[in-house]
């Protein structure tokens, strides 16, 4: 269920193993959601704390996905990243960012205000840290080359199809689906992987305890672009929050800058953008960048997030949960899967598919 970039490297995975695997969606293509309304951004995987799966996953994921851009020849560019900091308090954040970063193994050099400012002349920075392995990878040409290689597998992915109810029969699942027609189908094997939906898809199977399922809250995510010249070599991010990395530089393979994404909890996916964040953005843009002209800042898109933590919660891990979590064979449930979800998004079709196999 779901043909989000996860969605898809599951049904990859899992068709690589020889299993004939069926992806229904209830958009018109691949990708419609979450997966291409972010930053495009492969993460090096710093942020979170060790052991957990986005910690992981992450670093598994970054290596994979590289690989298979370079394998598949996928437009991307592993141009590096300076997380910044311009207060004693973001200095004091930096240490424990790059402290974590070192405990879970992840490539990063701390990096002096001399250096940024001959690296980034135009960057306003007391102090840095140096991610070389974070980069940008072509969303959209991702997911086609997943796509090609579940249908490569004999797979097949299915659009405009509704779920309507869901039923566990003789250890097979029966999923009813709305379509141009109604039709059932039946697996031995069933992977809810349905981001925005995953509450209310998970709602729908009574087999599922109740206690296994993570309402999904909405975090909208802005982004303006920058129509003048991007005077930057590197991503730049300021320090984060519990919830957000903060409203970052980052640019599309085209050099195009961009800024994003901010953090609001909305209570229904809408992608209308809010013109009036740019006042927002820009008071948190000119921290680190004094020169940026207000009147070529402009609207561009949207994306939301679906996150199982709750506002003024602390980030909360993915959730994915197999057989020996809610004893249903075959059955994984994921659940809250942002950022890094496109980076980790191979190195998580690895791992459901050992949840399911064994092997």
């Amino acid at each position: 269920m779901g043909a989000g970039v996860v969605g898809l490297t599951i049904a990859k995975s899992l068709s690589d193993r020889g299993l004939k695997v069926l992806v229904i969606e209830k958009e018109v293509r691949s990708g419609e959601s979450t997966s291409s309304r972010n930053s495009g951004v492969i993460h090096a995987g710093m942020y979170y704390p060790e052991k957990t799966l986005k910690a992981d996953l992450c670093l598994k994921g970054n290596k994979l996905l590289y690989e298979y851009a370079l394998e598949k020849k996928i437009n991307h560019k592993r141009l590096g990243k300076i997380i910044i900091a311009n207060t004693d308090e973001e200095i004091l954040k930096l240490e424990n960012i790059y402290s974590q970063g070192i405990k879970n193994k992840v490539n990063l050099t701390k990096v002096s205000s001399d250096f940024i400012k001959q690296e980034e002349p135009s960057l306003q920075s007391k102090a840095g840290i140096l991610s070389p392995d974070t980069g940008i990878i072509d969303v959209p040409e991702y997911i086609t080359a997943l796509e090609g290689d579940i249908q490569h597998n004999q797979g097949l992915i299915v659009f405009n199809t509704m779920c309507k109810k869901i039923k566990y029969v003789d250890k097979k699942f029966e999923i009813y689906c709305e379509s141009s027609e109604n039709f059932k189908v039946e697996s031995k094997i069933l992977i809810n992987s349905s981001g925005l939906s995953s509450d209310q898809i998970s709602n729908k199977m009574d087999f599922l305890d109740k206690k296994f399922i993570y309402k999904i809250n909405y975090a909208k995510g802005h982004y303006f672009k920058y129509s003048g010249k991007n005077p930057f070599k590197r991503l730049i991010y300021p320090v984060h929050s519990e919830s957000s990395l903060g409203i970052h530089v980052g640019f599309d393979l085209s050099g195009q800058l961009r800024f994003g994404p901010d953090l609001t909890w909305v209570k229904n996916i809408d992608y209308l953008f809010d013109e009036s964040l740019k006042s927002k953005f820009l008071e948190s843009i000119t921290r680190y960048w004094k020169e940026i002209n207000p009147d070529k800042l402009q609207p561009d898109y949207c994306g939301i997030r679906p996150k199982i933590q709750k506002k003024n919660e602390k980030m909360k891990d993915f959730s994915i949960l197999g057989p020996k979590d809610h004893k249903i064979d075959g059955f994984v449930n994921l659940q809250g899967i942002e950022s890094p979800g496109v980076t980790s998004s191979l190195a998580i079709g690895k791992y459901v598919t050992k949840l399911l196999l064994k092997n």
